[in-house]
């Protein structure tokens, strides 16, 4: 419906929020004389995998009933979703170098890349990016909503303590294995991030 009544021209929003960058981006065709960007935060997909674990835990019974090792070699957890959701590729269809290599080239070419370890740094730099003056407070209402966020048990993810435990070493490996490919995105996406800081925003790269 946005598509068919203009949205990306009507003035009526300033930004859109999609799953699918390949859906919003239909928003911007021509001939709709728009033009947009792209920003996304990206979490460590093993911290990301985990997180889902525990907030699943919450509310399903079959989850909670789970050991992490179990949850893991279950159906359950996603399948390379950020390489897939990129290159277009259902969790159905196999997944290879090419279609990583797709992900990390759009990645790099439409995406203000921002990470869930840097939210505030990460939010700060939208802002910039954006020309976006939210003021005193609305940082500080920036800064609770991060807050609030960051205070769920789900989001307060410890690796190596969970490799320390018994299974853990064994879930964190099979989750790896499940989003190898999304594991080289992460890493690629971290370079971006530190990349992005010193072309886009001016941050001197650490030595």
């Amino acid at each position: 419906r946005g598509v068919a009544h203009g949205l990306a021209t009507s003035g009526i929003v300033d930004v859109v929020h999609s799953p699918d960058i390949h859906d919003a981006g239909r928003l911007f065709t021509p001939p709709t004389k728009a033009y947009g960007r792209a920003l996304v935060i990206l979490r460590h997909p093993i911290e990301r995998a985990v997180a889902e674990y525990e907030r699943l835990r919450m509310f399903d019974k079959d989850v909670n009933r789970m050991t992490l090792e179990e949850f893991a070699r279950s159906d359950h957890p996603e399948n390379n979703i950020l390489t897939r959701t990129l290159s277009r590729q259902t969790d159905s269809q196999p997944l290879g170098n090419i279609h990583l290599a797709k992900a990390k080239e759009i990645l790099k070419r439409k995406f203000v890349v921002g990470l869930f370890s840097h939210m505030e740094d990460s939010l700060e730099r939208f802002e910039t990016f954006f020309g976006w003056n939210i003021g005193d407070q609305g940082r500080i209402c920036r800064s609770n909503e991060v807050g609030r966020a960051m205070s769920h048990h789900y989001n307060r993810v410890d690796i190596s303590a969970i490799i320390n435990n018994d299974g853990g070493s064994v879930a964190i490996t099979t989750l790896r294995e499940k989003n190898a490919m999304d594991m080289a995105l992460y890493e690629f996406a971290t370079f971006l991030y530190d990349y992005q800081g010193h072309s886009l925003f001016g941050i001197s790269a650490v030595v």
